[in-house]
């Protein structure tokens, strides 16, 4: 006899929580099945609302990257005309702030998302969940996702809105893009999805690029032309994508009583944050580590001492064992990441020690076809002090790209978390795999 939850049916009540919790997100088939306004989309959306990566902070915190990109899309929604009257209608609640995760979404490095803007939507094939991404903003050093805000940012932003995402989301709904195979033979060919996402670029580019074949002359032929070039300098166009497919699988495991699985880990500027199975909705928080302690490869001409934390839900990448945690499967990334290829493949098999199994689809060509460490625990992380590593975007503090970052974060939450779960009255024991 089977249990059912809102995840679908248990394979069994003698199960351990861990074990439902990753079999719920391993039997997710995420499929892109539109793009369209926030506000169309969006759960308990509003013209007045801007949301940010991260869990939520006064005001008053935000003094970086995100505070520029939340004026920023409250300037493009019309919400003000001016930084100060921005200021001025978010401190009287007139411009509302919330975090994208609380609203079935999430945000690369600011996160910033408002009304108009276009977003991925994401549908799992089997329950039917939805979780959403807002569209790139294409190769530009400066965009509100790196904290910038000035004409040139507003000017590419309604081209976005207005012949980008209506352009891709035409050719989407024509049926589901399935992206667990896209996904899977990327790792393959070198990405870890989170840093290096190329790979994944090329196929996805090679769909849409079909389905424009196929149909030709159903679009307006301009927009097509802006959408190819959109897809072909917009390097991180399928991160967006894979942060909503993850989104939707770790949604999965949001309400597994007694579970000690990570389902998030994200940043506001501020402050580093976790989720777990067995405490939905809520975070687990400290205070990031002075940005100067952080190995940072920069680019260009940007100097160290000009940057900032930027926030981000791309983290999730991590959270499910992709990005930094398979950095065996990106060997070229080493110059950005923990050392040599052989540094990368005993960084991934160390994280095997912390993960409640491996994924059964996504493997690791450098690791014998190894499955990704899946479904990491927090209790295996607090008594290990082995915390999931992270490649991301360095900014600046006033805005604008400035390299890439391998961020280790901090253990505090970890160790809250699992002594949270072990007070709480409705923690469930724990049998065996």
């Amino acid at each position: 006899m089977t249990a059912t939850t809102s995840m679908g049916p248990r394979l069994s009540t003698k199960l351990s929580p861990n074990t439902i919790a990753t079999s719920a997100m391993a039997s997710v088939e995420p499929e892109l099945v539109d793009v369209v306004s926030a506000i169309d989309t969006v759960p308990d959306m509003s013209a007045n609302m801007v949301l940010v990566s991260g869990p939520i902070m006064d005001w008053e915190d935000y003094d970086g990257c995100q505070r520029g990109a939340i004026i920023g899309a409250s300037i493009f929604e019309g919400l003000a005309s001016n930084p100060y009257e921005a200021d001025a209608g978010i401190r009287s609640g007139r411009i509302k702030l919330a975090s994208s995760q609380d609203h079935g979404t999430v945000g690369s490095l600011t996160g910033v998302c408002s009304a108009s803007m276009p977003v991925l939507v994401v549908r799992d094939r089997t329950s039917g969940r939805i979780a959403m991404c807002r569209l790139n903003e294409g190769g530009h050093a400066e965009s509100l996702t790196f904290g910038s805000w000035n004409a040139c940012v507003d000017s590419n932003l309604k081209l976005v809105r207005d012949v980008i995402g209506p352009a891709l989301g035409h050719y989407v709904r024509m049926a589901p893009i399935a992206l667990m195979p896209m996904m899977v033979e990327a790792l393959s060919m070198g990405d870890e999805m989170h840093g290096r996402q190329n790979a994944a670029g090329y196929i996805f580019r090679a769909a849409i690029q079909e389905r424009i074949i196929k149909v030709r002359g159903s679009w307006d032929n301009a927009a097509v032309h802006s959408l190819l070039g959109y897809l072909v300098s917009a390097d991180f166009h399928f991160l967006h994508v894979a942060m909503a497919a993850a989104k939707v699988v770790s949604e999965a495991a949001a309400d597994v009583p007694g579970s000690s699985i990570l389902t998030a880990m994200s940043m506001n500027e501020k402050e580093f944050a976790i989720r777990v199975a067995g405490a939905p909705g809520r975070w687990f928080r400290t205070a990031l580590p002075p940005i100067s302690d952080v190995p940072i490869r920069l680019v260009g001409r940007s100097e160290r001492e000009l940057l900032g934390y930027s926030g981000g839900d791309s983290l999730l990448m991590e959270t499910l064992g992709l990005g930094a945690v398979s950095a065996a499967a990106a060997p070229c990334m080493s110059p950005g990441s923990v050392g040599t290829p052989q540094d990368m493949s005993r960084l991934t098999e160390s994280m095997y020690d912390i993960a409640w199994t491996e994924h059964p689809n996504l493997r690791i060509p450098a690791l014998r076809q190894r499955g990704v460490p899946f479904g990491f625990d927090v209790d295996s992380i607090a008594a290990s002090g082995l915390v999931p590593p992270v490649h991301i975007g360095a900014t600046l503090r006033r805005g604008g790209i400035a390299g890439t970052m391998y961020f280790t974060p901090p253990l505090a939450p970890f160790i809250e978390a699992r002594d949270y779960l072990r007070s709480s009255s409705a923690a469930v024991p724990d049998y065996s795999r």
